[in-house]
């Protein structure tokens, strides 16, 4: 009787491993948003779930430096849905506009390139109906969309 070499098996095996890798890496790639309006969409699905955390994400570095990540997830856990008694709230974002530049904060940090959209929060509260209306700003870093908010003021 002869027995069949287990190289191939072996092969076959590596070749389906590194066939699921590569599934895994662009199914994975392809959640991360790619748009001006996807990463603008994804952050305000994050805050509407609660999941500040995966929101503060999306962050652009100079967000991410004016609000610590715990900080942040603290706040707004506190002010939205302790203070104002939410647990859900609406979201409607505007049409897109592409700005030449935008100057984020009074010491002049300008960004170029940048997108913008106005973003209407609607929340159901203890103090009645509320809308919170907000410019949000996108712009690139490091190839991909980042939020900014305006502290220009």
């Amino acid at each position: 009787m002869r027995r069949k070499s287990p190289v191939p098996l072996i092969i076959g095996v590596g070749v389906l491993i590194l066939i699921g890798a590569a599934l895994f890496m662009f199914i994975g790639k392809s959640q991360e948003p790619e748009t001006p309006e996807e990463v603008i969409k994804q952050f305000y699905d994050f805050e509407k779930e609660g999941d500040f955390g995966n929101a503060w994400e999306l962050f652009h570095p100079e967000m991410k430096t004016l609000f610590p990540k715990s900080t942040y997830i603290q706040t707004k856990n506190h002010v939205f849905l302790g203070h104002m008694g939410v647990d859900e709230f609406e979201v409607n974002i505007g049409k897109i506009e592409r700005l030449k530049k935008f100057i984020f904060n009074q010491d002049g940090l300008t960004f170029r390139n940048v997108r913008k959209a106005k973003v209407d929060l609607i929340f159901q509260s203890q103090f009645g109906e509320l809308v919170i209306s907000q410019n949000c700003y996108v712009a690139l870093e490091e190839g991909k969309w980042r939020v900014l908010w305006n502290y220009n003021f």
